[in-house]
């Protein structure tokens, strides 16, 4: 390499006289990529070699044609919940390949906040936007928040450690390196509730809740702000539930629905008093009744009272055990006379059926105190949402030691059955006055304690 090409090299990387000496130097004896090793290698100020590198290409994230925003989905209405989920998905138009690779799922065992920020910011792939579903979320981080709460006012004094997930502002140093007060701890659920505005707008987060959380809570207030969206799924009743079955009728007969509906009003109002609140039960039922009719054929009378017998005895099962735990003697008379009259049911199954209905008020009780939030119950139990509101509320106005007594009659009830002691029927309806009076007195006696 000559002097001239030399000095130019050395001046394009901003090498000083003595720098360009060694090079120089080095050159004689291992000229060519041996210059270049020891100018990697030299020690300059930051900034001062300027090599020449290929422009950095930079790529910008197309935003979504219209802003995405945070829903809160609610209420007991699980199958008009989904469906809302559904639609909402539906309407971000995922590229079909690359749906599973935009989309995050979150539940009450797998949520941290550092994994839902990561996933709310991570760049949409080949997509104008992601979609991130959580569901229980809300709910955990309230029981969790009120068993914080009770711990606390229980000793009086905060707790000294953070609880898991809680999210801890570091210390901050000064010149000498002495540490400032230590901001306080936020708990998961308000660090949740403030980082709800942070969320891009290119990321649609949709929160599917049993039920909306406490006003007076942060995530209560947090989805009152600007932006949020919340919608509520009531359990419809009455007509409403019977155009609830209507809607959901001529949706499943598509195209091919009679123009006066796909099911007729004698139909549905038979088939509201089959199916009660159990939501998913009546959306199965319908399915079945628009398949059987056909196309061009209305659901009749006749074909729920032909296909639905054991929806039928299912839901005067569950209306029977209600009454008798409400204490409601004359209600349960009336339901246990329609179940044994109407249906192929032996008193063996009723008894049994009711032991069942009392054990599970025992294992969401059991399950209540443990702290566990309404969704895990549901999950575990294998129940539907709303039904582990209803028999919570039940089994804290009983207690547990009524349950307890309760279950142990249906037993004795049912080994006097096996043992020909007593007539099947008489033995039944006896069980049911019992059972109905004894659920009263449990009732007074909670009230009492309450009071």
């Amino acid at each position: 390499m000559g002097m001239t090409k030399r000095r130019d090299f050395c001046r394009e990387v901003g090498l000083s006289r003595t720098t360009h000496r060694r090079v120089r130097t080095v050159d004689r004896d291992k000229p060519g990529k041996q210059i270049h090793s020891l100018v990697s290698h030299v020690s300059c100020p930051p900034g001062s070699v300027r090599f020449p590198t290929r422009p950095r290409r930079t790529v910008h994230a197309s935003a979504p044609t219209t802003p995405m925003t945070v829903h809160l989905l609610c209420g007991p209405d699980e199958v008009s919940r989904e469906d809302a989920v559904r639609e909402l998905v539906a309407g971000v138009r995922l590229p079909s390949d690359f749906a599973d690779v935009n989309t995050s799922r979150f539940d009450a065992t797998s949520y941290t906040p550092e994994a839902f920020r990561f996933a709310c910011e991570a760049m949409p792939f080949l997509a104008e936007c992601r979609v991130v579903i959580c569901r229980g979320v809300a709910a955990s981080l309230g029981a969790r928040e009120a068993r914080a709460a009770a711990r606390r006012s229980t000793n009086g004094t905060a707790d000294d450690e953070p609880s898991s997930g809680q999210v801890v502002a570091r210390p901050a140093k000064g010149k000498r390196g002495a540490s400032a007060p230590t901001a306080p701890a936020k708990t998961p659920e308000q660090a949740l509730a403030d980082y709800l505005p942070e969320i891009p707008a290119a990321t649609l987060v949709l929160f599917v809740e049993d039920e909306a959380p406490a006003s007076a809570t942060a995530l209560g207030t947090a989805f009152t702000r600007p932006g949020m969206v919340t919608r509520n799924f009531p359990i419809p009743e009455g007509a409403g539930l019977e155009r609830w079955l209507r809607t959901r009728a001529q949706e499943f007969a598509g195209p091919g629905a009679p123009s006066s509906g796909a099911i007729t009003a004698d139909a549905a109002r038979l088939l509201a008093s089959y199916v009660g609140t159990d939501m998913r039960l009546a959306s199965n039922e319908v399915r079945k009744l628009v398949t059987y009719a056909g196309p061009g054929r209305a659901v009749e009378a006749r074909d729920v009272e032909l296909l639905s017998p054991q929806t039928t005895a299912t839901a005067k099962i569950w209306e029977l055990s209600q009454a008798i735990l409400d204490g409601q003697r004359s209600k349960a008379a009336t339901r246990l006379a329609q179940l044994l009259d109407a249906s192929d049911m032996r008193p063996e199954q009723v008894i049994s059926s009711l032991r069942s209905a009392i054990t599970q008020h025992l294992s969401v009780q059991e399950l209540e105190q443990r702290g566990q939030p309404d969704a895990t119950i549901a999950r575990e139990l294998r129940m539907q949402p709303f039904a582990v509101k209803m028999v919570r509320e039940r089994a804290s106005r009983l207690g547990e030691r009524a349950l307890i007594y309760l279950h142990r009659r249906t037993l004795e009830a049912d080994l006097s059955l096996k043992t020909g002691r007593q007539a099947p029927r008489l033995a039944i309806e006896l069980l049911v006055v019992e059972l109905s009076a004894r659920a009263v007195q449990a009732m007074q006696l909670q009230a009492q304690r309450r009071g």
